[in-house]
């Protein structure tokens, strides 16, 4: 059954239908046109909104005396894509850049790793392009591993660049994995550009048996988790970890020929 409250929604529905194509009599019109003046607006705010301009989304074209639409490069709003204008220029390295005339960087986003208070996220190569060459991951990531065997990168130990990386070659072998293939832990792929500070004892215990390490922790953020999915690979390309298969786990299906 339908109720009188939705007959006359209906019936004001199609009546409105009808105005639209040109159907309807003009004492109908008339009605419609008497019950809706009862909700409309006031000559003066019907004047006010007329006098403002429409809100829009498109972009205004700017003008060739103040700014100019670029892709995004030194001097430029990363969020706009907009160049401003400069203050002076200076040469770094042989290159000519501009000095934007900008309170403070604006970052791409609100990821509270970029400093939104220095201008110097405008002034260095933006990241796409600085990353263009890094060897990649079978999820199209950079393979930070390997970027810094290839030479693409030198973390450097002090601000300076005046001391050396001190590395450990161990690796760890976490064995309880149930039916998935054992986790090796090298800590020369870490110890390359990270201190023992960076990991030792906030995130783990340099103490055997001491971390009581679950996928589920990690998912959560904890342990390895804390840099991987975030800064580190993917937690989703499980052989990058999971690498030592053993008796309960199958052969190492990642490797060519694995049956």
């Amino acid at each position: 059954m339908i109720s009188m409250q939705q007959s006359q929604g209906i019936a004001i529905g199609l009546i409105l239908l009808a105005v639209v194509v040109g159907c309807v009599s003009e004492p109908a019109k008339q009605s419609i046109a008497e019950s809706s003046a009862t909700t409309s607006l006031p000559e003066s705010a019907v004047a006010s909104e007329i006098s403002q301009p429409a809100q829009s989304n498109t972009p205004i074209a700017a003008s060739k005396e103040s700014t100019t639409t670029v892709e995004p490069s030194v001097g430029t709003n990363l969020n706009t894509g907009v160049a401003t204008s400069a203050d002076e220029e200076i040469i770094v390295d042989g290159k000519k850049l501009s000095l934007p005339k900008i309170t403070g960087s604006v970052s791409p986003r609100d990821d509270r790793y970029h400093d939104t208070d220095n201008n110097a996220i405008v002034v260095l190569q933006s990241p796409t392009k600085a990353m263009a060459e890094f060897p990649r991951d079978r999820r199209n990531e950079v393979d930070w591993v390997k970027t810094l065997e290839q030479g693409h990168i030198e973390p450097r130990a002090d601000l300076r660049g005046e001391s050396q990386m001190v590395t450990m070659d161990m690796d760890i072998i976490m064995k309880n994995t149930q039916f998935m293939p054992w986790v090796r832990f090298p800590h020369i792929a870490h110890t390359k550009w990270l201190a023992c500070e960076n990991c030792h004892p906030k995130i783990f215990l340099p103490k055997e048996n001491a971390n009581p390490i679950s996928m589920n922790k990690v998912l959560r953020g904890e342990y390895c988790g804390v840099c991987h999915d975030k800064v580190a690979f993917s937690l989703f390309i499980c052989e990058r970890c999971h690498s030592v298969p053993h008796e309960g786990s199958g052969p190492a299906w990642w490797k060519d020929g694995a049956s």
